[in-house]
């Protein structure tokens, strides 16, 4: 048995914060059995609630916060401000400082699906962000469905195939689907910056499930689901992207020193992208809504939606989950690197937006009346250009412990990124070395890479097992030496797998199926990443099994039923999430078996 399933069974050790925070927290909830109007971290007092929860029940609001890692939130939840969404949800709730995910892709799809599920990849089919549909055909999202048709916020239905979950295996369930199933009349709202954000936490009934198409420039969704309301068309709609956009992202005096005094590295950093015209440095235009998403304004989009999400709730009197995952905090990582100014500035706007979000729900329907449970669907890795610094964040913090790696697995390594299109004519090279070229000559071994996969031309699927054998040892050659440790042929890999196991191997075999679209599954070494390609050759990445990208953080408030003021460091399952989700909203928990716990059933008082 792994010391991380051995860490996970053992009896779990809670620290609080401190006298004068369990003080705070006893008092907010003593506020919250007697109903009154606001919580301590509210700096003036909310109006009373104009209508209680929808359906009386409370409304359920859970968050993904995109390549939010465990390690950022130890080391920055405690520089962020006192009054900022995080510390209150500290405060009012329990933080789990490391749940796991159990499969090796830590990508976005892959992430959100074992969130909304508690199954793994090889479980639910989402083994990638993308596939490749064919050879020389670009990667598109694994949620794309050419039966379906995009529906905009502002501008009806469009010409252009929409996203759905057809990928997801009939027999698994969301947690959204059982909710719809087994509570009358239960809506779900589901807003992202991305399908692959949305989609899994909207299961396959909501009431609406919205994601942003930069082509169209604003919020869609598709054919596959119901239309956006007339409500959606303001805050979803192409004028609140474009008037957002003119106000570029620029920082005020006390933010700037805020920045300035947090942030490891110059405004100025070698690596850092420019991305869609943002520039490298403060003040960056916005020119464009596909730049918007890179910048702190793509919190701002999806939080007016969601509030007009909780109105609409509030109006139908119906209970509800509503569900966000914020992209933009994703992309500025991937853009600037996790140590930027920009990612230590849209990390403190985000904290303060989400202040705002929870001041406007004890407005809407009362501190008591909800429940948040936040978490990240993946980690984080630093800039490569980093490592070759002696003040490198990452070796620091390494030093800190004093080991040759910290408690996330992060070292005092060279870091560096794959560049895909770089790549691909060094392994049909090799692959045409060992076997020849192709007939006719332009007919290539290979389809393409689509993280974490190597995708096979049908003429290189077709090869016999012994001719397979040598490509594979000819693309491996070229694949080692550019950082990749093991070339796995995923349809080759043994199942069942192992429940409890977290080596290499039992993270790769749930993340891997017989089925799947790619062929040749990629594992990086440690500090190794496939480019993002949002600024080639730029920027930061993450997919790795190592803990800065596997592990993530989870913060529950739920008045009454979960403990406030309470820091648990104790690695635990992913499913922790589902099941504690399932279990705010009333309903059984999913059919799933990969540890973790209900979070409600522990005691709502320290011991």
């Amino acid at each position: 048995m792994s010391a991380e399933t051995t860490s996970r069974r053992r009896r779990r050790h809670v620290r609080a914060f401190g006298p004068v925070a369990l003080a705070l927290a006893a008092a907010w909830l003593g506020a919250c059995v007697s109903r009154a109007p606001a919580p301590p971290a509210t700096p003036a007092a909310a109006p009373a609630p104009v209508s209680g929860p929808p359906g009386g029940r409370p409304l359920v609001v859970s968050i993904v916060v995109d390549q939010l890692a465990a390690w950022i939130a130890a080391e920055r939840f405690p520089q962020l401000p006192d009054d900022g969404g995080f510390a209150r949800l500290r405060r009012e709730g329990l933080y789990l400082e490391d749940l796991r995910f159990a499969h090796a892709a830590t990508d976005t799809a892959p992430g959100h699906a074992a969130l909304y599920t508690g199954r793994v990849p090889r479980e639910t089919a989402i083994v990638a962000n993308e596939t490749i549909p064919a050879p020389g055909q670009p990667a598109r999202s694994c949620l794309a469905d050419a039966d379906t048709r995009l529906i905009g916020a502002s501008a009806g239905k469009l010409d252009r195939a929409g996203s759905s979950l057809a990928r997801l295996p009939p027999d698994v369930e969301t947690i959204a689907d059982r909710f719809v199933s087994e509570v009358a009349g239960a809506q779900v709202f589901s807003f992202s910056l991305k399908d692959r954000g949305a989609l899994f936490a909207a299961g396959r009934r909501p009431a609406l499930a919205m994601w942003l198409d930069v082509e169209q420039g604003e919020l869609v969704t598709s054919s596959f689901f119901p239309p956006p309301p007339a409500w959606a068309a303001a805050p979803a709609g192409k004028d609140a992207f474009t008037t957002l956009a003119r106000q570029g992202w620029t920082m005020d005096g006390l933010e700037l020193a805020w920045v300035q005094g947090h942030a490891e590295t110059p405004d100025l950093q070698e690596g850092e992208g420019d991305y869609a015209g943002l520039g490298v440095t403060f003040p960056h235009p916005v020119g464009a809504v596909k730049a918007l998403r890179a910048t702190p304004l793509g919190d701002r989009v999806l939080f007016d939606v969601a509030r007009a999400a909780v109105d609409a709730a509030r109006a139908s009197n119906k209970p509800t989950l509503l569900a966000l995952s914020l992209s933009a905090h994703d992309y500025v990582a991937h853009v600037f690197g996790p140590h930027s100014w920009e990612a230590w500035d849209e990390l403190y706007r985000l904290d303060r937006a989400l202040g705002d979000f929870l001041t406007f729900l004890d407005r809407s329907v009362g501190p008591s009346g909800y429940s948040v449970i936040l978490t990240a669907d993946h980690g984080s890795t630093a800039l490569p250009e980093l490592s070759e610094s002696a003040k490198d964040p990452w070796c620091v913090a390494v030093q800190r412990a004093g080991g040759a790696e910290d408690r996330w697995q992060r070292g005092c390594v060279r870091r560096h990124r794959i560049v895909p299109r770089d790549l691909l004519p060094e392994l049909e090279k090799a692959a045409n070395g060992t076997l020849g070229r192709g007939r006719p000559p332009e007919e290539k071994w290979l389809a393409g890479i689509a993280e974490p996969y190597l995708y096979l031309s049908p003429k290189a699927r077709a090869l016999p097992p012994a001719e397979r054998a040598r490509l594979l040892r000819a693309l491996s050659s070229v694949l080692r030496p550019a950082g990749i440790t093991q070339v796995i042929d995923a349809h080759q890999v043994a199942g069942p797998c192992s429940h409890d196991g977290m080596e290499l191997a039992d993270l790769v075999c749930r993340t891997t199926r017989a089925d799947s679209d790619g062929d040749l599954y990629l594992l990086p070494e440690r500090g190794v990443f496939f480019d993002p390609a949002l600024a080639v050759g730029k920027g930061a990445g993450h997919g790795s099994p190592y803990l800065y990208d596997r592990a993530v953080p989870l913060l529950v408030r739920a008045p009454g039923r979960v403990a406030a003021g309470q820091v648990d460091p104790t690695p635990t399952s992913f499913a922790t999430f589902t099941k504690t989700l399932a279990s705010l909203l009333g309903i059984r928990p999913l059919a799933a078996d990969w540890g973790g716990e209900d979070l409600t059933t522990r005691a709502t008082t320290a011991p």
